[in-house]
């Protein structure tokens, strides 16, 4: 298998708060956009071709520029909205065992070698699926026999018990795109197609993301980081030397961290970021491109998208902040929230984070892109 077809349009209602109406794809995670690390795990598993499909192609532009020296990369106009229109707008190459990737899903390159693997071993068409307690935000998968898929329901209204979580990742075949072709919607299709033909699942119980809601950057932070081994500071950054840096993280160009300032990974900071003298910038955070975090700041488990400022003496916990927005001096976020208790249940490389804390970051604050907070404005979990 070589090519790899990637759905990257739609916005998507419960990000767009952050994204600020660009495509959930091109988030930022830690220094590279969602579709980036896409593609940067694709090269990994060995895939020569990339197509992506979008609404919005020209934002996409900046991606083949990138990638097309190393792997050619195409954009495919989306025709319609919706999964359904997203995967006809590519029939043609999805049909020839391509491997179908849902473009704000997030995952280790393992599992998609896996889905690979999986598919050339059953010689049937094979869809990844998460074992996930709650379905509903997901397509549910139900597996029978031998990993027989034997019903599939798109975002299900209520829970179901025993189902696995679409994962986001595919091999279809001709006869599965053409049974999309007759129904208006994805499962009506599948479930069509399985009442006579056979659909594999391949099992993942790795970390997966799927960035639906601000705090799934949050979740990303935490694997993605994690994975960080080493202390990498671009020669064009500018270090303090009384600046105090433990654990591993990534420092881009063009960086300035001013006197007494702490790094406490892992973390990355990007391209033209600025840390002032005398503030923290602690584990699992993530300041993208052009941050600027004025003195006496602490900043926790938090993403920054890129240009975003955050005033003098302000203190920001679980919090995602949108591009351009500006958190004036003093602000305090997730003031309920205590540092010490939240990095005990995190200690060594956990693969999963446990279901308690997931709930804590399902509520934790977000600031929304181009917004103003006001200084001294305390903002707590959500209720």
């Amino acid at each position: 298998m070589e090519r790899a077809v990637i759905l990257v349009g739609g916005v998507g209602s419960g990000i767009r708060p952050i994204s600020g109406g660009m495509p959930k794809a091109l988030l930022k995670v830690a220094g590279k956009s969602v579709v980036e690390r896409i593609i940067e795990n694709l090269l990994i598993c060995g895939l020569k071709e990339v197509i992506l499909v979008s609404d919005q192609p020209t934002l996409f532009e900046d991606i083949t520029v990138k990638y097309g020296r190393i792997i050619d990369v195409q954009i495919v106009k989306q025709v319609g909205s919706g999964i359904r229109d997203a995967i006809l707008s590519a029939k043609d190459m999805i049909n020839k065992a391509s491997l179908l990737i849902y473009g704000d899903t997030l995952i280790p390159y393992d599992a998609y070698k896996m889905v690979i693997d999986a598919y050339i071993t059953y010689g049937k068409p094979t869809i990844m699926v998460v074992p996930e307690e709650d379905v509903k935000l997901y397509g549910a998968v139900m597996i029978g026999d031998e990993n027989r898929v034997s019903n599939f329901v798109e975002k299900p209204n209520t829970n179901i018990e025993g189902a696995y979580a679409y994962g986001g990742i595919a091999v279809l075949d001709e006869e599965l795109v053409e049974t999309l072709e007759e129904f208006s919607k994805v499962d009506e299709a599948i479930n069509k197609y399985i009442s006579k033909k056979v659909l594999k699942a391949a099992i993942w119980s790795g970390w997966w993301v799927d960035i639906g809601f601000p705090w799934d950057l949050l979740k990303a932070n935490y694997y993605i980081l994690n994975e960080l081994d080493s202390i990498k500071i671009s020669s064009k950054a500018s270090i303090a030397p009384t600046a105090i840096i433990r654990g591993p993280l990534i420092i881009e160009d063009d960086v300035v961290v001013d006197h007494y300032a702490v790094l406490e990974g892992p973390l990355f900071i990007g391209r033209g970021s600025e840390v002032n003298a005398y503030s923290l910038i602690g584990k699992y955070s993530s300041l993208e491109e052009m941050t600027y975090i004025d003195t006496h700041t602490e900043v926790f488990w938090s993403s920054t998208q890129p240009k975003a400022v955050v005033g003098r003496g302000s203190h920001i916990y679980l919090t995602v902040i949108g591009n351009e927005a500006v958190v004036e001096g003093g602000v305090m976020t997730a003031a309920d929230i205590r540092k010490d208790l939240i990095l005990k249940t995190v200690v060594g490389k956990k693969l999963t984070l446990s279901k308690e804390l997931l709930n804590i970051l399902e509520l934790s604050p977000f600031i929304e892109s181009r917004a103003r907070v006001k200084a001294g404005t305390v903002m707590r979990l959500k209720p």
